[in-house]
């Protein structure tokens, strides 16, 4: 497990820790002026989508098999969500997101046979995130689990071949939201899921009811 990762997992982490100390100041507060955490939200569930970019963290020989292949590194990714926001600093959601398509080439290892194709990822998620709120600003983590799939397309001149492969993953992330009218908040944030290797960047829309 690379450094990198391992420091942003830890920052995940560190949101969803903060949100349980957030909890225990502003029970403490409650006698005072209004803090700088902000009251639980009335409108709890939401519904949105974002689209951004895909960054593989795979060599090609890596993810096909092939020798010394060449495959794109960044591809659009995509993602729908709901959640309910059953705190203030707590939310479940359920996520599909769409990694991206990368396309490579090379040739295989016995008989050097030139080889062309892409490899598609996406998922679906379920994660606790740990809430931050500051007025109407909110800084996230999360952290959950994800049923993963890749699916190939590999053609040569005579044969064309398909394959699919599931896993189940950890699935994390950071983010910020900012929520610039009652039913309606603008999102960015960065998600990984732990096996596929592909950093997720988007942003998007979330709407509030």
């Amino acid at each position: 497990m690379t450094r990198k990762k391992i420091s942003r997992m830890l920052a995940a982490g560190a949101l969803l820790g903060a949100s349980s100390i957030a909890f225990a100041q502003t029970q403490m507060q409650t006698q005072m002026q209004t803090p700088v955490w902000t009251q639980a939200p009335q409108l709890p569930f939401y519904f949105g989508g974002g689209a951004g970019t895909g960054h593989l963290n795979r060599s090609g020989s890596d993810l096909t098999g092939l020798n010394n292949a060449d495959i794109d590194r960044r591809d659009t990714s995509w993602t729908v969500r709901g959640g309910w926001r059953f705190y203030q600093f707590a939310a479940v959601e359920i996520g599909y997101y769409d990694f991206g398509r990368y396309h490579f080439n090379g040739p295989t290892v016995v008989g050097s046979v030139p080889v062309q194709g892409s490899a598609r990822a996406d998922s679906v998620s379920i994660s606790l995130v740990g809430i931050l709120p500051i007025y109407n600003f909110d800084l996230y983590g999360r952290i959950g689990y994800a049923h993963s799939e890749l699916k190939f397309n590999a053609n040569t001149r005579l044969l064309t071949a398909n394959e699919n492969q599931r896993q189940d993953e950890a699935t994390y992330g950071i983010g910020g939201r900012w929520t610039f009218n009652p039913h309606w908040a603008l999102f960015a944030e960065w998600i990984k899921n732990d096996r596929i290797r592909i950093d997720s960047y988007v942003g998007g829309i979330d709407y509030r009811f």
